[in-house]
């Protein structure tokens, strides 16, 4: 039925939530989990000074997104080594560019997208922004949204 089910990772316990229903969806599918994890250059220019009237620095960008880099391949090698151990057909890979848009990008029609998101509503929503909703928007694959529960 499902090529693959692609589960967005940014570290997050939040976002892990939605490892669950992926696990289930592989299991009853037999389909393979691919782990995506985003490295959002934007943030990284936004951090270093790019558009707020500072020079810019690129070295500072530059060594930003190689930390960024290096950290997002341990934690996704990690979670696959952890899911293969448990018996899953499971890969990773890292991303870079605008969250929403590299997740839509990665996925075909015949895979779905299992994410988390916070649940917010109103005016919360519209300042914070919610990649799920983005991917919601724009996927041409199917999408499982999974609301997130608070940690306590």
């Amino acid at each position: 039925m499902f090529k693959q089910i692609i589960v967005p990772l940014d570290g997050s316990p939040l976002a892990e939530q939605a490892l669950d229903k992926a696990f289930e969806l592989s299991k009853a599918l037999s389909a393979p989990l691919l782990l995506v994890r985003v490295i959002d250059t934007a943030s990284a220019t936004r951090l270093a000074g790019v558009g707020t009237g500072a020079g810019v620095d690129f070295g500072l960008i530059t060594e930003l997104l190689t930390e960024e880099q290096a950290e997002a391949k341990e934690y996704v090698e990690k979670e696959v080594a952890a899911l293969k151990e448990k018996g899953f057909e499971v890969t990773g890979t890292i991303l870079q560019g605008p969250v929403a848009q590299a997740i839509v990008e990665t996925a075909s029609p015949d895979d779905v997208i299992v994410i988390a998101s916070h649940g917010r509503t109103g005016v919360q929503r519209w300042f914070l922004g919610s990649v799920a909703e983005d991917v919601i928007r724009h996927a041409k694959s199917p999408v499982m949204l999974i609301r997130g529960q608070a940690e306590s």
